[in-house]
């Protein structure tokens, strides 16, 4: 996505996902996000290429699954100014994740992108 002269990457990381997912259940959470993400024109996404979905493991069993934290980091300044996009974002993402995971408790926060903390991207 650019914004400007900013080149910026949306990164998606879901936390505490249950420890027996499969490759195929990752997919489908995968496939959520990108589809939630794409259908929020503000973001101007086109497809998963132009974002990064990750899905960190927990060192720690005990829990997982029943609470699932969404981070999206690298909102651009000037969607990041705006309080109703974040919201609204955060709850697009945020159901889409608890569609697939109905038992847990689901928290989806979005974080500003801020290029003064250093930032360097290769573009292909």
């Amino acid at each position: 996505m650019n914004f400007g002269k900013e080149l910026i990457m949306i990164v998606i990381k879901v936390w505490c996902l249950p420890s027996d997912q499969s490759e195929d259940d990752l997919n489908r959470l995968h496939q959520a996000i990108v589809k939630a993400a794409v259908s929020f024109p503000e973001l101007c996404l086109q497809d998963e290429n132009d974002m990064t979905c990750l899905f960190p493991a927990d060192l720690m069993k005990y829990g997982l699954g029943e609470e699932i934290i969404v981070e999206i980091d690298g909102l651009p300044d000037m969607l990041w100014k705006n309080r109703t996009v974040r919201e609204q974002l955060a709850r697009c993402v945020g159901e889409s994740v608890s569609a697939l995971y109905p038992r847990a408790k689901v928290e989806c926060s979005v974080r500003e992108f801020n290029p003064s903390q250093g930032v360097w991207t290769q573009n292909k």
